[in-house]
C-alpha cells in the first residue's frame, strides 16, 4: 500500500512540472507569485525562539496620514534611527498656495508635462527644503510654461528667480525681460515631445548655494494664462535634483491631524516587554494599544513627556502578549509629529530562513534561494571587495529573493505591506527604496563541479551593478535587458565561495504619482533617461509608483563550468519556397570560442530534430569564430514535409529541439547547448501604407492584446506566463504586444512558441510624451543587441517596433533598423507603433458597440483601443478591504478607476447609468459591469473584421490588481470580457454588426467552409421566440460576408435578445447572443469622441425575475496534471437566464479556485434551454480539494 501511494505522489509531482522537478504538490494560492513551490525562492518562515530581541524589526507597519512619499510608517521599523530633521518639501503658487501631496512634485519632477495652471497675466511658483539640508547648488535653471495670449502684443514682460535661506529675506538671482509673449516655443536641447506653445526660459548665474527656497516671479500684459512645467536645475552642465528622495532621513511624519496613529504587525503572538520610541519631534498626548487581530484594540499605556522629549522607554513589569501595536497621538496643535523608530522588545514574532539552494548539477549550479542578504548601502560600510569575501558578517541584513527585486525581498519578509492591496502602496517609502542596495551570497561548490572554465551569468538585473567574486571586482552590467557572463575561472575555488552584488538604483527615479478618484495623474515620466530599465514603474494610468522602480536581482544567476572552447548565440533560420511548404531549407549558425591560449580543434555535433550533422573546427588562441552549417553541406537539413510552426488558429505549433556540442579532438565534450525551436518563416506587404504579415506564406490577422507589464513586482515565473499565454490562446487570440520592451524572462517566448501567440517586440521607448530619450545610447544598444540575440530563435517573434507612438531619435532608429537586419534577418523593423503601416491612439474609454463599428475598423493593424473591465467581488475583495468599495470611490481611483485620463471611468459610470438606470449597491454594479465587460470588449473585435488586418487590445494582462484594460484580472479570474472576446475571435464567427444591422458571417483562418446555415431568432424579454431566418452561405478563408439584416417583428418588448448560430448540418461552429434595447439621446459626455456617442436603454432588464438553472455533471477526468469535467446547465424557470456564471470552487471550503479553464461563461439560456460547458482545472492549484461548481448570474436565483 504504502509504495502505491508513493507512485502516485511521484506522477503528481511530474504531471505539475513544468520543465523541472517540483517538490510540492500544490501552487501556493490565489494571487501569490511565484505560485510553484519550485520556483518560488521566498525565505520561509523559521521557529520563534525565547531570546529577547526586537520584534519590530522589519516589520509590517501602517500609518494614519504621512506628510509624503519618503516620511512612511515602514521607517520606524526599519531598524535606523536618526536624530536630525528630516528635508521637508513644499510647492506652491501665486493662486493655488500650497500645493497637495499628489500634486507637490509636480514643480521639480523632471516631467515638463505635469503642469499647474495660473490664470492671468501675473504670478509666481515657490518650492522649500525646509531641515538642516539646504537645496543642492545650480548654476543655471530652465522654466519651462505654456502660455495663451496676445501674440501680437509688444507689451514688456519680465520673469524673476530669487532665493532665500529662511524664506523671510529674498535675493534676485537672474531677472529676464523681454516684449511680447515670453520665451521662445523652439525648445532648446530638451528630450521631450512638447506642445507647440511650450516655452522654455533659461536663466544662468553665479553658483547658488545654501539656500532653502527658490521662487520665480513672472508677469507679462500679453498672457492671460499660463500653464507652469515647472523648473529644470543644472550644475556645470549636469542635472540636479530638487527631489527630496534624493536624500534619506528614517522617520515617519503625519500630516497633524487631530488624531493620528502608526501601528505595527508582529507577525504572531508575542510576550513584549519594553516599547522604546525614539522621536525627532514628538507628538502630544500619546498612548499605546495593543491587539490580536488588528481591529479590535486595548488601551495599554499613556505615555508620559520625557525629559529631553526625544526617547521613551516603556518597561513593563509583566510581558504582555499581542500581536499588534499601535501609537495613538491626540494632538493639541496642527504640528505634525515626527518619529524615527519604534523597537518592541520581547519574545515570540516572526522570523525568517532562507529557502535552500537547488542541488547542483554536473555543470550548472543555480544561485536561486540559498544565503542571499540584501542591504541598504547607507548601512554598509565596506567595499565590495571586503563584501565579496566569505565570512563577511550580514547578520544584520534582510534575507533576499533572489531572483527577485529588492521591494519584493522586503515584501517576502513582511518588512513593508503588500503594495497591491488597498492603498498600502502609501506605507512604503520611496527615499528608502531610491538608493542603491548591496547583495551578498555565499554558497558551497563541490569539487567535480569545476572543469577547465567556471562562468558566473546574470540573466537580468535592474539598473546597474557592479559584481564582486570571493573579493574580486569581476565586471559590471549596465541596462535591465542585458545578460551577463563572467568568467571566475581565476576567483572561484572548492568549498566556500562568496558573491557581492552592488545594485546602483535608476539615476533619474522621477516623483511619485498618486492616482485619485478623479484622475490617474500623467503618465511616464523622466526614468525614460534611464532606459533600458522598466520605465513604467514610474507610474502610468494602468500601473502606480514601483517604489525603487524594481531595482534588483530580477532572473537568474548561475554558475557553469565548461570545457576551454563554449558555445554562444547559436541561430536556427528557415526559409521556405513560397507558397509551398512542402520544403524547408535550415542553416543554423554559432560563435565558438576559445578560452585559453592555445590552439582548439574539435568537432562541432549537433542535432535538429531527427536530423544529426558534424562540422570540424580550429581556433586559434582567445579566437572568437562564427561557425556555419547550412542544406548545402548536410542534405538533412533540406527537409521534405517539416513539421512547421503555426499561430494559434492556422495550425500545429510545432517545436523542434536543437543540440549543439563543442567536442574536443580528445573526445572530451567541452560545451554543450539545448533549446526548441520552430521552422517557419515570415514574409511581409504592404509595408509603406497597410502592414499585412504572412507566417509561412499564409496572411496571418494579428489578434490580441498589449502586455504593458508581466507584474508589477518581477514575481511571474514559469507558471504565471503558462497560464496567462495559455489563457490567450483559450481566448483565439494570435498575438501579445510586448509594449515597450519590459517583459524580458525566457518564460514568456517559450509560453508564447508553446501557445502559437505571436510577439510584436517593441524596444524601450514610450511615446515621447511619457518620457524623454534615452541618455544613454551605447547602452541602450548593447541591450538590443542582446535582446535580440536572446530571443530570436523563438517562432513566436513576429516583428519589431522602436518606438510607442512616436520614432525613437534618428540615430537609435537607424542603429535598430541595422541590429534587426543584420542579427535576425528576415524580420521586419518599423520606427512607429501607431503611424505608417500601422495605426493606434485608442480610444481607451468604454463606448457603445456601433462606435467602434463606425470609427475603428480600420483599415491598418490597429496597435491600441481599450476600456476599463470590472472584477469579480471575489476579486474586488482581494483588491480592498470591504469598507472601500462602494460607493466608487479613492480606492477604486488607486486601483486605476478615475474619472478622467484615458479610462474615462466617468463615461463608464454614465454608459451604466444609461444602459441601466441609476445603480445604489455594490451588487448590482458589479453584475451589471459584467454586460459592459462583454458587450465592450466582444464589439472591439468584431468591428476590426470588415477589413481583418487586426486588433491588438489595450490591454490584455493587468500586471496588478486593476479596474481597467484587462481580459482576465491580476488574480487570473477570467472576466464577462474574456468571454466576449473568445467569442469574437473566433477563427469562424457569426455576429450581428451594430452599426449595420447585418448579419455577418467572418471566417479569419479556418478552412474554406461550404454549405454553412446562419441562422438568427428574436426573442422577447420573456423569452418568447419572435421571429427567426436562416440562409445558406460558403465562407472562405480570411472574408467577412453580409448574410442578412436582423429583423425587429411589431409588438416586440422594449428589450429583446438577437440569437446567432452558425451550423454546419446539425454542428454549431458558432454561436453568439445579444441584448437590444431602444435607443436614447443622452450623450456619454462632452469630448469630441463621447458628445456624439450614444447607447441602449437596457434598464427592463433589471424587471426580470430570478430563475432557477439547474446543472448536472458528468465525464470527470484526472489526468496529466488535470481535472476536467462537463457541467450541463438548464434553465428550468420561464423567463430568460442571464450572464450565467460558473465558478469554481473547494467542495469543502467553498472558497474559489484559480486558474480555470472555461469552455464558456457569463452566457444565457432561454426558458428550457440547457447548455454544456467543459471545466478543466489543474490538479495542483485546487488545494487538495475536489473542484466543483457554483452558478450565479444576473438574475439566476
Amino acid at each position: 500500500m504504502r509504495s502505491a501511494l508513493y507512485l502516485i505522489l511521484a506522477l503528481c509531482f511530474i504531471s505539475g512540472a513544468r520543465g523541472k522537478a517540483q517538490n510540492t504538490l500544490y501552487t501556493r494560492g490565489i494571487g501569490q507569485y511565484p505560485g510553484d513551490e519550485a520556483e518560488n525562492y521566498n525565505p520561509m518562515p523559521a521557529g520563534t525562539d525565547d531570546q529577547i530581541r526586537n520584534l519590530a524589526l522589519h516589520r509590517t507597519a501602517f500609518h494614519s496620514s504621512s506628510y509624503d512619499y519618503n516620511l512612511t510608517a515602514q521607517l520606524v521599523t526599519d531598524g535606523i534611527t536618526d536624530t536630525h530633521m528630516p528635508t521637508i518639501y513644499s510647492g506652491s503658487t501665486s493662486q493655488g498656495g500650497e500645493l497637495p501631496k499628489n500634486q507637490r512634485l509636480y514643480l521639480i519632477d523632471h516631467n515638463p508635462v505635469t503642469r499647474l495652471p495660473i490664470q492671468g497675466p501675473e504670478g509666481w511658483i515657490q518650492i522649500a527644503w525646509s531641515g538642516p539640508i539646504s537645496l543642492p547648488a545650480f548654476d543655471s535653471l530652465l522654466f519651462g510654461f505654456d502660455v495663451q495670449g496676445n501674440e501680437s502684443s509688444q507689451a514688456g514682460w519680465s520673469i524673476e528667480l530669487s532665493g532665500s535661506r529662511d524664506g523671510s529675506r529674498w535675493t534676485s538671482i537672474r531677472k529676464v525681460t523681454g516684449v511680447g509673449i515670453p520665451g521662445d516655443t523652439i525648445t532648446p536641447a530638451y528630450k521631450y515631445f512638447l506642445p507647440g506653445n511650450h516655452r522654455v526660459i533659461p536663466m544662468k548665474c553665479i553658483p547658488q548655494e545654501g539656500l532653502h527656497y527658490l521662487r520665480i516671479a513672472f508677469q507679462a500684459p500679453a498672457v492671460n494664462w499660463w500653464n507652469i512645467g515647472g523648473m529644470e536645475t543644472f550644475l556645470e552642465g549636469h542635472k540636479v535634483t530638487f527631489l527630496t528622495s534624493s536624500t534619506f532621513t528614517s522617520a515617519w511624519m503625519d500630516t497633524g491631524q487631530e488624531q493620528e496613529w502608526v501601528s505595527v504587525d508582529l507577525g504572531g503572538p508575542s510576550q513584549v516587554r519594553e516599547v522604546i520610541l525614539d522621536w525627532i519631534r514628538r507628538g502630544d498626548g500619546c498612548h499605546l494599544q495593543h491587539s490580536p487581530d488588528g481591529q479590535r484594540w486595548t488601551d495599554w499605556i499613556a505615555i508620559p513627556a520625557s525629559a529631553d522629549g526625544s526617547r521613551d522607554m516603556l518597561i513593563v513589569s509583566e510581558p504582555v502578549g499581542m500581536r499588534y501595536l499601535r501609537l495613538l497621538i491626540d494632538h493639541k496643535n496642527t504640528t505634525p509629529a515626527i518619529l524615527s523608530e519604534l523597537q518592541v522588545m520581547g519574545t515570540g514574532g516572526k522570523q525568517w530562513r532562507p529557502k535552500p539552494m537547488d542541488p547542483p548539477g554536473d555543470h550548472r549550479m543555480l544561485l536561486s534561494g540559498g544565503a542571499w542578504k540584501v542591504q541598504r548601502t547607507s548601512q554598509v560600510r565596506e567595499d565590495g571587495r571586503r563584501l565579496g569575501q566569505s565570512g563577511f558578517d550580514d547578520g544584520e541584513w534582510v534575507t533576499a529573493t533572489v531572483p527577485g527585486t529588492v521591494l519584493s525581498s522586503f515584501l517576502n519578509v513582511e518588512a513593508i505591506p503588500d503594495p497591491n492591496y488597498g492603498d498600502n502602496q502609501l506605507m512604503v517609502s520611496e527615499s528608502y527604496f531610491n538608493s542603491d542596495f548591496w547583495y551578498r551570497n555565499e554558497f558551497e561548490i563541490p569539487q567535480h563541479f569545476i572543469r577547465d572554465r567556471v562562468f558566473l551569468q546574470f540573466k537580468g538585473i535592474n539598473w546597474k551593478t557592479e559584481v564582486f567574486c570571493n573579493g574580486n571586482p569581476v565586471g559590471t552590467i549596465a541596462g535591465a535587458f542585458t545578460r551577463e557572463v563572467f568568467d571566475v575561472t581565476d576567483f572561484i575555488h572548492p568549498g566556500t565561495n562568496a558573491l557581492a552584488v552592488r545594485i546602483r538604483c535608476n539615476a533619474n527615479p522621477g516623483g511619485v504619482k498618486e492616482q485619485t478618484a478623479a484622475s490617474p495623474d500623467l503618465n511616464g515620466g523622466v526614468l525614460g533617461a534611464d532606459n533600458p530599465t522598466f520605465h513604467a514603474t514610474i507610474g502610468w494610468d494602468w500601473i502606480p509608483t514601483i517604489r525603487g522602480r524594481d531595482a534588483g536581482i530580477w532572473d537568474d544567476v548561475l554558475l557553469t563550468s565548461t570545457g576551454p572552447v563554449t558555445l554562444e548565440d547559436p541561430f536556427v533560420d528557415t526559409r521556405l519556397p513560397l507558397p509551398r511548404t512542402n520544403e524547408a531549407d535550415v542553416s543554423i549558425s554559432v560563435t565558438l570560442v576559445n578560452h585559453t591560449g592555445q590552439s582548439q580543434t574539435g568537432t562541432l555535433q549537433g542535432k535538429l530534430g531527427a536530423v544529426s550533422f558534424e562540422k570540424d573546427f580550429l581556433l586559434q588562441p582567445n579566437e572568437r569564430r562564427l561557425l556555419q552549417v547550412n542544406p548545402e553541406e548536410v542534405k538533412g537539413l533540406h527537409m521534405s514535409n517539416p513539421q512547421l510552426w503555426w499561430p494559434n488558429g492556422y495550425g500545429d505549433a510545432n517545436l523542434t529541439d536543437v543540440f549543439l556540442t563543442s567536442v574536443l579532438s580528445s573526445g572530451v565534450v567541452s560545451d554543450e547547448s539545448h533549446f526548441k525551436t520552430g521552422l517557419r518563416q515570415m514574409t511581409y506587404s504592404g509595408e509603406e501604407k497597410a502592414l499585412r504579415i504572412y507566417v509561412n506564406g499564409i496572411r496571418f490577422v494579428p489578434k490580441g492584446g498589449n502586455w504593458g507589464f508581466s507584474e508589477s513586482m518581477l514575481r511571474y515565473r514559469a507558471r504565471e506566463f503558462d497560464i496567462a499565454v495559455r489563457y490567450h490562446r483559450d481566448m483565439n487570440y494570435t498575438m501579445i504586444r510586448n509594449w515597450v520592451g519590459m517583459t524580458g524572462n525566457d518564460a514568456f517566448f517559450d509560453a508564447c512558441d508553446r501557445y502559437g501567440i505571436m510577439v510584436w517586440q517593441d524596444f524601450w521607448l514610450a511615446n515621447p510624451w511619457d518620457g524623454p530619450d534615452p541618455d544613454d545610447e551605447p547602452m541602450f544598444m548593447d541591450n538590443a543587441r542582446d535582446f535580440v540575440h536572446r530571443i530570436r530563435n523563438h517562432p513566436s517573434i513576429a516583428l519589431y517596433c522602436g518606438r510607442n507612438e512616436g520614432n525613437p531619435p534618428p540615430s537609435l532608429n537607424q542603429d535598430l533598423a541595422s541590429l534587426v537586419g543584420s542579427d535576425h534577418p528576415g524580420m521586419i523593423y518599423f520606427p512607429h507603433s501607431a503611424e505608417g503601416a500601422v495605426s493606434g491612439y485608442g480610444p481607451y474609454g468604454a463606448m457603445p458597440a456601433a462606435f467602434y463599428f463606425k470609427n475603428r475598423a480600420t483599415e491598418k493593424p490597429h496597435s491600441e483601443l481599450g476600456m476599463a473591465n470590472i472584477v469579480s467581488k471575489e476579486s474586488l475583495d482581494r483588491m480592498m478591504p470591504a469598507d472601500a468599495q462602494w460607493p466608487v470611490g479613492r480606492m477604486w481611483g488607486i486601483h486605476d478607476f478615475c474619472d478622467g485620463g484615458a479610462q474615462n471611468g466617468a463615461a463608464y459610470k454614465k454608459l451604466m447609468e444609461i444602459n441601466f438606470g441609476p445603480i445604489d449597491n455594490l451588487d448590482d454594479w458589479l453584475s451589471l459591469a459584467q454586460f459592459r465587460n462583454y458587450e465592450g470588449y466582444r464589439a472591439m473585435y468584431e468591428a476590426q473584421s470588415r477589413n481583418r488586418m487586426g486588433l491588438l487590445i489595450w490591454m490584455s494582462h493587468s500586471a496588478w490588481p486593476s479596474f481597467v484594460w484587462q481580459t482576465y484580472d491580476y488574480y487570473f479570474e477570467p472576466t464577462a470580457a474574456y468571454f466576449g472576446v473568445k467569442k469574437a475571435c473566433e477563427p469562424l464567427h457569426i455576429q450581428w454588426n451594430a452599426a449595420t444591422d447585418s448579419i455577418e458571417v467572418v471566417n479569419y483562418s479556418h478552412p474554406d467552409a461550404l454549405g454553412l446555415i446562419a441562422q438568427a431568432e428574436v426573442f422577447d424579454l420573456t423569452g418568447a421566440l419572435k421571429w427567426s431566418h436562416r440562409m445558406t452561405i460558403d465562407s472562405r478563408i480570411d472574408s467577412r460576408q453580409n448574410c442578412f439584416v436582423a429583423a425587429k417583428p411589431d409588438g416586440l418588448t422594449s428589450v429583446y435578445f438577437l440569437r446567432l448560430k452558425l451550423m454546419q448540418g446539425e454542428e454549431v461552429l458558432s454561436e453568439n447572443f445579444y441584448w437590444r434595447g431602444p435607443g436614447t439621446e443622452e450623450a456619454l459626455g462632452d469630448n469630441f469622441l463621447l458628445r456624439n456617442a450614444h447607447d441602449n436603454d437596457y434598464s427592463a432588464l433589471r424587471n426580470l425575475p430570478k430563475v432557477p438553472v439547474s446543472t448536472t455533471e458528468s465525464g470527470r477526468q484526472t489526468g496529466g496534471g488535470e481535472t476536467g469535467f462537463m457541467v450541463t446547465l438548464k434553465n428550468t424557470g420561464d423567463r430568460p437566464a442571464l450572464m450565467i456564471r460558473i465558478n469554481v470552487i473547494g467542495e469543502q471550503s467553498g472558497e474559489q479556485i484559480l486558474p480555470v479553464l472555461y469552455e464558456d461563461n457569463y452566457f444565457s439560456l432561454m426558458p428550457g434551454e440547457e447548455k454544456t460547458v467543459q471545466i478543466r482545472v489543474k490538479t495542483e492549484d485546487t488545494r487538495g480539494e475536489k473542484p466543483v461548481i457554483r452558478v450565479s448570474g444576473f438574475n439566476v436565483g
